[in-house]
């Protein structure tokens, strides 16, 4: 709901949420408040306005009538430059000749309307109106003398209770303007002791959560590449001192920045949105430009509830893929089973152990295509390596459909090998001024993409083998970093190409999915480089890292399930010792952590003994049995001391599973309590160990332990079960619990 109260006090409502603004007696945008549903906003609103009987310091006042309005000490919807306000800008151009870059912007108008205002240029994503009740107010700020215009654009999702925002450009003057800045939301409150909440890292190193007090001086949080990157997810919470929580995000997938500050004067100050160092854009007479999308909630509960609902906006209003509501598939990938030796009689034998396993398809990885026998040739060259698939691709694929598997290819048309048929056809391809000189990633050379006939020869290429093969599943890579950037595209203005190179990436990802609409798209760019709202709105899945090693997936998927759903991260159980980390781990706990997810095997399924087919057939049973509840269920991580406790439980509680992972074996160690704070206090619970073992021979190596409770469900909250002991260097006993280092139980929980 928007209410607007004389024409200058606007009221976003969600069900649980007010934003308030306030349009200054100047045309300034003053922000009032954004917290917890306030009751009556015009009986408050003359004390919630700041007042100003005194210029603070030597600020700089920016309308002479109004001599103690100093915009670097207010509470502001936007900054800009030039008129005393030193701020980190949401936006900055340089207009004319001479580049001028002072903006005078002030109140014009306001356009209220029902439902969402659709982006203009139709190249980014955005949030649709999944319930059928947001509505939208525009306001409009101009600048009468250099007639520029800014339009800030406010949805209002109340069922979702979350807000989006977008900035809007238009230049009226009959100069050229160069836009170096145009940030999509800022939010300013007048309070410190903050703090931010980041996903950083790196390849390998993706999610690490990195919880930080913004305090004098300005935190960035960023971007620099043509991807989200693994370094910098556009996700990021900002908490303040008595818990209550604000989540953001950003529905793009390239360069990025999230500035955030304490200012002189105490205010915290937040800018999000495109990175300004990646980003310039020329304006001529009477063009527009348009920011991303950026999503807003707020509980003022915790930040649990502030993630579950950025979560469930993402899952509702975002993610367009039509298996959004559907079970997603469990998948085998073939390449810790063949890596790049893949070939017909192997995808056949896979498909046979497949079916056996339990698993509903099978994705052919790297390998299939060209002449490929490693990682130096043929990429780019999509046409079906002959020497290994004699009978064609299509045969396999009908063999793997004739067990009733999915069939999905992995690709990455965003690149090509430096040797390889395609850059010999078309050096003009790459971007950079020649392949041969650029820099090498990979042995690889990215393609430029802005190109119309590149983005169609991926979309035809696709389009081609997957109609010969009927694809049911498209696992779309990246694994090459961008460098020597230059390109014959015809971008007028360079500083635009990570926007379009991205615009152009949804087009192509967008037309495939509207010609299959069935087609499972799973995303990938080297791992968690581009695990963000953009490309969730154009696929099924991303996987948030190529490391399979499940400890360091625990951490991986626990920090982005803080503001992403489990139905959107892949995860996967892979062969132990990890080929990355060589840690040994238990096959059990392999699949305990895989199971919160989007579950897939990379294995080679033909090697297994009998007793590991019937132990995965078990695993891949249970993940059926449960997986409504893991695609839809409330997810929570509690980190405790020498243990990482994960639950997912359904909206009532009546159903709960729990990850109990142990980090160490510690010897002569206490009795453990284990308590689930999920529980209804209403309900009695029967809770169990799922079983693992599953042989005689197993049964005396790896012992059963004895577990399973009724409890009341305020018992099970408050009082906690008292844990069988451990074997910790006092000999075993029968029933006792036996887990070593990085080693789990599941334990399910469900109400009598």
């Amino acid at each position: 709901m928007i209410e607007v109260l004389s024409d200058s006090i606007f009221h976003l409502a969600t069900d649980s949420t007010s934003y308030v603004i306030h349009i200054l007696e100047t045309g300034h945008a003053e922000h009032i408040y954004y917290g917890k549903r306030l009751r009556d906003v015009s009986y408050s609103i003359t004390a919630l306005r700041e007042k100003r009987y005194a210029r603070p310091g030597m600020g700089t006042y920016a309308d002479s009538d109004f001599p103690t309005l100093v915009l670097d000490d207010s509470l502001l919807e936007f900054t800009s430059e030039g008129r005393g306000d030193y701020r980190v800008p949401l936006i900055a151009i340089s207009l004319g000749n001479e580049g001028e870059r002072t903006l005078d912007l002030r109140y014009k108008s306001y356009k209220k309307e029902k439902g969402i205002r659709k982006i203009t240029a139709g190249k980014l994503p955005q949030a649709k109106d999944a319930y059928q009740d947001a509505e939208t107010v525009t306001l409009t700020f101009t600048d009468a003398v250099r007639m520029i215009d800014l339009e800030l654009v406010y949805t209002v999702f109340p069922s979702l209770d979350t807000i989006t925002r977008r900035s809007i450009i238009l230049n009226r003057s009959k100069s050229r303007a160069v836009v170096r800045s145009l940030m999509s939301a800022q939010l300013d409150w007048r309070e410190d002791g903050m703090k931010a909440i980041n996903l950083t890292g790196t390849w390998g190193r993706e999610m690490e959560r990195e919880e930080r007090l913004i305090d004098k001086g300005t935190i960035i949080s960023e971007s620099r590449m043509l991807s989200s990157s693994a370094e910098a997810n556009p996700a990021f919470m900002v908490e303040r001192k008595d818990g209550s929580c604000y989540a953001f995000n950003l529905i793009y997938s390239g360069a990025h920045r999230i500035s955030m500050s304490l200012t002189p004067h105490g205010m915290t100050h937040i800018v999000w949105g495109l990175n300004p160092d990646m980003f310039s854009y020329v304006l001529d007479s009477n063009e527009s430009f348009e920011s991303p999308e950026a999503i807003m909630t707020y509980s003022e509960k915790n930040r649990n509830e502030a993630g579950d609902r950025i979560k469930r906006f993402l899952k509702e209003a975002v993610m367009r893929s039509p298996w959004r509501d559907r079970m997603r598939p469990v998948m085998l990938n073939t390449w810790e089973a063949t890596g790049f030796s893949i070939n017909e009689k192997k995808a056949a034998a896979l498909a046979q152990y497949a079916e056996k396993m339990g698993c509903e398809g099978i994705i052919i990885n790297d390998g299939w295509f060209g002449t490929r026998m490693n990682d130096r040739t043929s990429l780019g060259d999509w046409n079906v390596n002959t020497m290994k698939f004699p009978s064609g691709l299509n045969d396999t694929a009908d063999t793997i459909h004739r067990h009733g598997l999915l069939f999905g290819l992995w690709f990455e048309p965003e690149a090509a090998s430096t040797k390889s048929m395609l850059l010999r056809s078309h050096p003009e391809w790459v971007i950079g001024r020649n392949a041969e000189t650029n820099a090498e990633g990979r042995h690889e050379q990215l393609l430029d993409i802005t190109r119309i006939d590149v983005q169609d020869w991926i979309i035809q290429t696709i389009t081609r083998l997957a109609d010969l093969v009927r694809l049911d599943y498209l696992l779309w890579d990246l694994n090459r970093s961008y460098s020597d950037l230059y390109t014959l595209s015809g971008i007028r203005d360079y500083g635009m190409y990570s926007f379009e190179y991205i615009s152009a990436l949804y087009r192509i990802l967008n037309a495939i999915g509207e010609r299959f609409p069935d087609m499972y798209i799973e995303t990938t760019a080297g791992g968690g480089s581009r695990f963000d709202a953009g490309m969730l709105s154009v696929s099924s899945s991303m996987s948030p890292s190529c490391i399979t090693d499940p400890i360091e997936r625990a951490r991986i998927t626990a920090n982005a399930a803080m503001m992403y759903p489990l139905s959107a991260i892949s995860t996967v159980v892979s062969p132990s010792p990890n080929a990355a980390t060589r840690r040994i781990i238990d096959r059990d706990t392999r699949f305990n952590i895989a199971l919160f997810g989007v579950l897939s095997y990379s294995m080679d399924a033909t090697a297994f003994s009998r007793t590991e087919m019937e132990a995965f057939r078990a695993q891949i049973e249970f993940y059926k049995a449960n997986r409504l509840l893991i695609e839809n269920g409330i997810f929570r991580v509690d980190e405790d001391g020498n243990r990482t406790i994960w639950t997912v439980s359904n909206e009532d509680r009546s159903e709960i599973i729990m990850l109990y992972l142990q980090h160490f074996v510690r010897p002569n160690t206490t009795a453990e309590k284990l308590y689930v704070p999920e529980a209804n206090e209403n309900y009695d619970y029967r809770v169990f160990a799922r079983s693992h073992a599953v042989s005689e021979k197993e049964s005396y190596t790896y012992p059963q332990e004895n577990e399973c409770y009724l409890i009341s469900g305020d018992a099970l909250k408050w009082a906690g079960i008292s844990l069988v002991e451990q074997v910790s260097g006092i000999g075993y006993h029968e029933g006792m619990r036996f887990l070593g280092d990085f080693s789990s139980r599941l334990y399910i929980i469900r109400r009598i």
